[in-house]
C-alpha cells in the first residue's frame, strides 16, 4: 500500500485573510468590534439578521463582500477583516450596525405588543366582568378614553404612553410613531371622538 504523504498543518484562517488581501498587522491595529457584537443576544446570527434590513451604504458594502466569500471563510475571518478589505470606516460601521439592532428590537417589540394586545384585552374583559375586577375595568376605561389618565405621559424611547403628546415632543413627526398611533390611538384622541359621538346622541333642546 502507498505510504501517505506527510501531513501539512494548514492555517485556514490565515489563508482566508490572505484571500481578502488584509495583513495580520492591519487587522491587529484595527478597532476590535467583533467581540462587542458577539455579546448580542443570539450572537452574530442576530447581528447579521438585523444588518440584512439596513440600507446604510457601509453595511450594504460589507454584506456584498461577505456574501461573495467562500462559505468556509465567513466563519474564519472577523468582521474587521471584511470591513478593512472594503475600506469601510470602522467607527461608522459599528454605529450603523447598532442602529440596525435597535431598529430590529423596536420592530420586534411592536409586533409582540400588537399581536398580543387582543389576548391581553380579552383577559382584562374576562376579569373586569368579575366583582373583584375593578382595576381591570378602570384600566380598560382609561385605555378607551372613558376615564382620564391619572398620570402624565410616559416616555419610552420615542414612544409616548398616556394622554397624548406634550411639549416635550419635538413635533417633527415620525412615520413609525404615526403608524403606531393609528393602531393604538392616544387616549386624548379617543376622548375627543367619544365626546363628539356623545354630543350627537344627546336630544336636541328647543
Amino acid at each position: 500500500m502507498p505510504v501517505p504523504a506527510k501531513l501539512v498543518n494548514v492555517n485556514r484562517s490565515a489563508d482566508a485573510l490572505r484571500r481578502l488581501r488584509v495583513s495580520p498587522r492591519d487587522l491587529a491595529a484595527a478597532p476590535q468590534i467583533t467581540p462587542l457584537l458577539k455579546e448580542a443576544a443570539g450572537g452574530m446570527k442576530t447581528v447579521l439578521s438585523a444588518m440584512r434590513l439596513s440600507s446604510d451604504p457601509a453595511i450594504l458594502s460589507f454584506l456584498k463582500k461577505y456574501d461573495a466569500l467562500p462559505v468556509g471563510d465567513r466563519s474564519r475571518v472577523p468582521m474587521e477583516a471584511i470591513a478593512l478589505a472594503e475600506g469601510i470606516d470602522m467607527v461608522h460601521f459599528l454605529g450603523a450596525v447598532l442602529l440596525s439592532l435597535q431598529a430590529q428590537a423596536v420592530n420586534r417589540v411592536k409586533i409582540i405588543a400588537m399581536t398580543s394586545h387582543p389576548q391581553i384585552t380579552r383577559a382584562r374583559v374576562k376579569y373586569g366582568l368579575m366583582a373583584s375586577g375593578e382595576r381591570d375595568r378602570t384600566a380598560l376605561d382609561t385605555a378607551m378614553g372613558f376615564l382620564p389618565s391619572p398620570k402624565g405621559p410616559t416616555f419610552i424611547g420615542k414612544a409616548i404612553f398616556g394622554p397624548g403628546r406634550t411639549e416635550a415632543d419635538d413635533g417633527g413627526g415620525d412615520d413609525d410613531d404615526d403608524e403606531l398611533d393609528t393602531i393604538f390611538p392616544p387616549a386624548n384622541a379617543m376622548q375627543q371622538k367619544l365626546t363628539a359621538i356623545r354630543q350627537k346622541m344627546l336630544p336636541e333642546t328647543s
